[in-house]
């Protein structure tokens, strides 16, 4: 491939000054104009039937427009311990729940006396309509009496991530 050099014979450099600052006002919708990231180590969740709250997963974020849509990941490490088990998630913002995941895939091995790693990586975009402060998070519960562990792997340190992204509406 050849390289190309082009001869700029411009009025010199341009000021730094001079560069304009994109605000997020002015970006093209679908823009991402706002990141806010959480990071747990060492805390750990073990649901059983029942829901409830998965440590490290809470996040907050405030919408500069009721337009803006909000897309959230988290990802963390998991481990399951028995046969035909599955876990299942509830998102909430507040106090509502938002989505249902009624059985989220993982491995098991067919004894139960081992822990098979299962990596969780969840992604949500919600469209809240407010420009005031909202807060999101999961819950869980195991399909079946199993065990299963979220962000507790024995032999390594894990962490749960949590990023929210204002996406321009």
């Amino acid at each position: 491939m050849a390289l190309t050099k082009l001869n700029y014979t411009g009025q010199g450099t341009i000021p730094i000054a001079s560069i304009p600052t994109i605000i997020g006002a002015k970006m093209p919708v679908g823009s991402v104009i706002q990141t806010v990231s959480s990071q747990l180590q060492s805390s750990n969740t073990t649901p059983n039937t029942s829901f409830a709250d998965v440590n490290g997963t809470s996040i907050s974020i405030t919408p500069s427009s009721t337009s803006s849509k909000i897309y959230i990941t988290w990802n963390c490490g998991g481990m399951a311990n028995n046969t035909n088990n599955a876990i299942k998630f509830k998102i909430f913002r507040g106090s509502t729940e938002v989505r249902f995941i009624p059985r989220y895939g993982y491995s098991t091995n067919t004894n139960g006396s081992v822990w098979v790693p299962c990596p969780i990586a969840i992604q949500y975009l919600d469209s809240p309509s407010t420009a005031s402060s909202v807060t999101y998070k999961l819950q869980c519960a195991t399909q079946n009496d199993g065990d299963f562990r979220i962000n507790d792997e024995p032999d390594a340190k894990d962490s749960m991530v949590v990023i929210a992204m204002e996406i321009k509406g």
